[in-house]
């Protein structure tokens, strides 16, 4: 009783932190609620109408009269309904009985109606929040998780938790109805009720190690699922090294080890829940029989408790026995179900990203330079990826990013992006800390192309556009220009409204890097980031990106991560990266010329490219 007592308190500790979740919805919690009252308040009008109508039964027509001035329950008829007949009176009751149960189950039907709104009110809202959260935190909890975690998160986690409310919802009605019961067989007989109240205690004490077990599988179906959907989506988003690597036969054997855990776990959960029923209701009828056998022994028999009052007592047990059984096993999947809340707050409760807010800002272009101050970054681990740095980019050049796998290029560029938060330093623009800008100025005049252009499974269009809706055809047009991607778009099957495929592989890795480049360039960008965007490429598709990419860079304000070194000789300035530290800066000329770290990054260099992959 303890443990189901604190996993109750669990329970309703996380279903009052679904609160925010149920706007618009407070008001269907209250009608249900109300609604499992009344029809509660109905079914004792049932078992307060049934109890005469037995003692009716019991009297033939020549004493009937007697049985009615004689019984405390029926004196009130004659007064009430005068001079009827005996059948008369039976087909009162018999019709009451009748309006009360339809009555009832209409409410239930209302009540079932409302509480499905209520869930489905909740389980849109907490998906929206969960949503809204995941936009809002970390870049690193997706470098982190399992694709597949969030597909789990999105599918199962919320299904447990829509049913964690329903299985709530459903053991308050129930509850009240057992309350309801147990206060009429206190006014039939306390001694009844304090057996009552100790078969209850008895069952529910035995079923107790049920339930607690059924809670930890919960967990551990949870954990399975995580990890067999992280698998899926780590396996089919690298489907073509899978086959390449010919790696079929492992990734099916890992697979099989995760379904099968996943398997094990449910058919032992299903078989705990299936014994929960049985075993409770076995439990109960047991000890409802020796409490019968008792009130005959101790009470009827010493003329405590009168014959009829014992009848009414066992209508009363038949009736709440289910009902009991059916509190244990919604106890149950409560524990079972209450696992997918738990999953899900630890997501709603990771931190907001920004810790320190966005201002407010407008961004209007970069008139002299960005200057980078005393800049660090430290990974939530405590390793450092920046240190110190100092470095003014000025407005309309190209400064490019050069060093080693590890030497802070990319943070570099995350940082600029405003993907990550310096640890300590800033960026200022114009005199202006760029973390002051508005965010969705900022990022409206941004560009940026990655070494892996990542497209949608939508069109050309759609591609192109995403993030800057307001695109008229004219600057779909210019930014197919300044890519060199007319003649592509222009020679696929229905032009712009073309599907790309997942992760565009209905296109070329050429292709793809010139429409991530057509996608930068729609937005007019003030600041353009080139995160080694050739690097992944052949030596036809690089020099037709690079043609596209120096269109791009002219007149604006660029950052160059460079893997192939020959594609930045004509940057106006170069950095070089090394530990987290800029160690060199100058042109290529400059750096060429002296016997420092760029000359190494040369020496190393193999037909344009860099001998460590960076």
């Amino acid at each position: 009783m303890k443990n189901w007592l604190i996993m109750l308190r669990e329970i309703v500790t996380q279903l009052w932190r679904l609160r925010p979740f149920l706007r618009p919805g407070r008001w269907l919690v209250i009608s249900v609620v109300a609604s499992a009252l009344v029809a509660a308040v109905l079914e004792g009008f049932v078992i307060a109408a049934m109890l005469p109508l037995i003692t009716m039964l019991r009297a033939d027509a020549g004493n009937f009269k007697n049985v009615l001035e004689a019984e405390a329950t029926l004196r009130w008829l004659p007064n009430a309904l005068p001079y009827h007949s005996p059948k008369f009176y039976v087909g009162v009751f018999c019709a009451t009985i009748f309006l009360l149960v339809a009555g009832k189950n209409i409410v239930i039907l209302i009540s079932q109606g409302l509480m499905a709104r209520l869930v489905r009110t909740v389980s849109a809202n907490l998906r929206s929040a969960v949503f809204q959260k995941l936009e809002h935190t970390s870049i690193q909890v997706f470098e982190e998780r399992k694709g597949g975690e969030l597909g789990n998160l999105f599918s199962i986690e919320t299904i447990r938790t829509q049913s964690t409310i329903e299985f709530f919802l459903m053991f308050i009605q129930r509850g009240l109805l057992a309350l309801l019961y147990l206060a009429a067989i206190v006014v039939i007989s306390w001694e009844l009720t304090l057996g009552m109240c100790l078969l209850v205690v008895g069952v529910a004490a035995i079923s107790a190690v049920l339930q607690a077990r059924l809670k930890g599988m919960g967990d551990e179906r949870s954990e399975a699922q995580r990890n067999l959907f992280g698998f899926l989506g780590g396996v089919f988003s690298g489907m073509r090294v899978v086959r390449a690597t010919h790696g079929e036969a492992e990734a099916e054997k890992r697979f099989e080890q995760y379904n099968q855990r996943l398997a094990d776990v449910e058919a032992r959960a299903a078989v705990l829940n299936s014994l929960t029923a049985p075993v409770s209701e076995v439990l109960a009828i047991g000890g409802a029989m020796v409490l019968v056998w008792g009130a005959y022994v101790y009470l009827i028999l010493y003329g405590r408790l009168s014959g009829p009052m014992l009848g009414s007592f066992g209508i009363l047990l038949l009736r709440m026995l289910p009902l009991m059984n059916h509190l244990y096993a919604v106890l149950g999947n409560l524990g079972y179900a209450s696992g997918g809340m738990r999953e899900i707050f630890v997501w709603l409760d990771l931190p907001r990203f920004p810790a320190r807010p966005f201002g407010s800002k407008p961004f209007n272009g970069i008139q002299r330079s960005i200057r980078i101050e005393n800049l660090s970054f430290h990974y939530p681990n405590g390793t450092p990826a920046l240190k110190d740095l100092n470095l003014e980019i000025p407005a309309g050049k190209t400064v490019a990013l050069v060093g080693s796998s590890g030497s802070g290029k990319s943070t570099l560029a995350s940082l600029l992006l405003r993907l990550r938060e310096p640890t300590s330093g800033r960026i200022v623009v114009d005199g202006t800390d760029y973390w002051e800008f508005d965010p969705a100025a900022w990022h409206a005049r941004l560009g940026m192309v990655e070494q892996e252009a990542f497209l949608f499974n939508e069109t050309v269009e759609h591609n192109i556009t995403f993030g800057s809706a307001g695109a008229t055809p004219a600057q779909v047009q210019k930014a197919l220009r300044v890519a060199h991607l007319e003649e592509v778009v222009a020679g696929l099957p229905k032009g712009l409204e073309t599907m790309v495929g997942e992760r565009g592989t209905m296109l070329s890795g050429g292709q793809k890097q010139r429409l991530a480049i057509a996608r930068a360039m729609v937005r007019e960008p003030l600041l353009l980031i080139l995160d080694e965007a050739t690097s992944a490429l052949d030596n036809v598709s690089e020099r037709q990106v690079q043609a596209a990419l120096d269109d791009a860079r002219r007149g604006r304000t660029s950052v160059v991560i460079a893997h192939r070194l020959s594609t930045i000789r004509n940057a106006d300035l170069i950095v070089v990266l090394a530990g987290g530290r800029i160690v060199e800066t100058g042109t290529w000329a400059e750096l060429e010329a002296r016997d420092g770290a760029f000359r190494e990054l040369l020496a190393a260099a193999r037909g344009g490219h860099l001998a460590e992959a960076g």
